[in-house]
């Protein structure tokens, strides 16, 4: 029955609400011997379900009544708008009404960031201030604060598309408009019947004050991205590596201060191009999951970039991208220990500058060490031009330890 149980394993993970199955294939039942005329492979061939559910017109009618009606609208769109592969409707929305757009981590991309309505760097101010929240193919979990108040102002309409049920029926947060529906096909249906009805002047006020703090609070912090400090600020190495890499480069970013700094100051440009761990997920996936991208996108340009202490944990899959040639180019921002500890006092806390570079070489990757932000460019040119030859290559860039990103901070990490 192994062909019977994958399929079904392989059907509950890919369809509807995309998830992890755990098939387990005991040892007696492996090494025992079956008559292959006995077996059904019908069962092995058939294709994933496809089922895509539309939503009910009566709430498209109720979303674009209360679009029409807003004055300071939001959308808000996770990984789930990918996996439907949904971005050109999600992308036509935001042009048809003007709506400024985020996305969760894992849902980057699906507009590109430099349209003139992502204010990354207004979130905060977007989400307190909006009158309506529209969610789709989201979890509303702790990454976006359960939708809760104060973060997300208490006084929103909340509008969401889920293709899951239960994420409708058990919404931490009460819904005015409750869609169960296929992403792609909702949105769709969104955008043909908003057709005409809502101009994207309506919004202008509010896109305005957005940009106005976007601009803001790029002059502020964001200003050390030009930072000719030495050690390294990781915001110049951010802004280094923005520069570079290709618009539709798939960059996978893992660690603790580079993460937190990456995440408003390396834009997405292609959906499903932006990787990390994800909620609650592990650290040190980043050259993994950099590997991952490169074999699946072999034409395109991969780039890992590691804090020193992510990077430590899975330092050793050098060695399988070399032995298996797959050219990633891997980015290090190494700052000499864990500093999401400021005081320093706990065990563990110093990693050294550990000279992982020089470890690279040995296994047979391209590498360079730098110690001044000037050098960064061409140090990545030279490393890209070896990935292009079919090379690993690793920069380790030496960065400041006492650079804290200010993020939001979740009480309950704490134990």
């Amino acid at each position: 029955r192994i062909p019977e149980m994958l399929n079904t394993a392989m059907q509950r993970a890919m369809s509807g609400k995309p998830g992890p199955v755990y098939l387990d294939l005991p040892g007696d039942v492996l090494y025992q011997m079956v008559d292959e005329d006995k077996i059904d492979w019908s069962l092995s061939g058939r294709p994933l379900l496809g089922s895509r559910p539309p939503a009910d017109p009566a709430q498209i009618e109720e979303l674009v009544e209360a679009l029409s009606k807003a004055e300071r609208p939001v959308l808000l769109s996770g990984s789930g708008v990918i996996w439907s592969q949904a971005w050109d409707e999600l992308h036509a929305l935001v042009d048809a009404t003007g709506i400024p757009f985020y996305t969760t981590p894992q849902g980057r991309g699906v507009v590109p960031e430099d349209h003139p309505c992502c204010f990354p760097s207004a979130r905060s101010t977007a989400f307190r201030d909006a009158d309506l929240i529209a969610v789709v193919g989201t979890r509303l979990n702790y990454i976006v604060a359960h939708l809760a108040a104060p973060r997300f102002s208490g006084d929103a309409t909340i509008a969401r598309i889920d293709i899951d049920v239960d994420e409708i029926a058990e919404s931490p947060r009460p819904l005015d408009i409750g869609i169960v529906a296929d992403a792609k096909v909702a949105l769709g249906q969104l955008n043909k019947a908003i057709e005409g009805r809502i101009d994207p002047a309506r919004y202008e006020g509010w896109r305005s004050s957005l940009a106005e703090k976007e601009a803001s609070k790029r002059a502020g912090p964001g200003s050390n991205s030009l930072s000719d400090a030495v050690p390294i600020h990781p915001l110049r190495l951010c802004e280094e590596v923005k520069n570079f890499m290709d618009r539709d480069a798939v960059l996978v970013v893992d660690g603790q201060e580079i993460l937190n700094y990456g995440r408003q100051s390396m834009p997405t440009y292609a959906p499903g191009h932006r990787l990390n761990s994800g909620p609650f997920g592990t650290m040190g996936v980043g050259l993994p999951f950099g590997l991952g991208a490169k074999v699946a996108k072999p034409d395109t340009q991969v780039i890992v970039v590691h804090g020193d202490g992510s990077f430590g944990l899975n330092a050793m899959e050098l060695d399988t991208a070399v032995r298996h040639n797959i050219p990633v180019l891997v980015v290090i921002s190494l700052n000499g220990g864990w500093t999401a500890d400021p005081d320093q006092s706990k065990p563990g806390r110093n990693l050294g500058y550990t000279r992982y570079d020089q470890m690279a070489e040995a296994l047979g990757c391209y590498s360079e060490y730098v110690e001044e932000p000037g050098d960064i460019a061409a140090a990545l040119a030279r490393a890209q031009a070896k990935v292009d030859e079919g090379m690993v290559a690793v920069v380790n860039v030496k960065t400041d330890w006492a650079a804290q990103a200010v993020t939001q901070r979740f009480a309950s990490y704490s134990t």
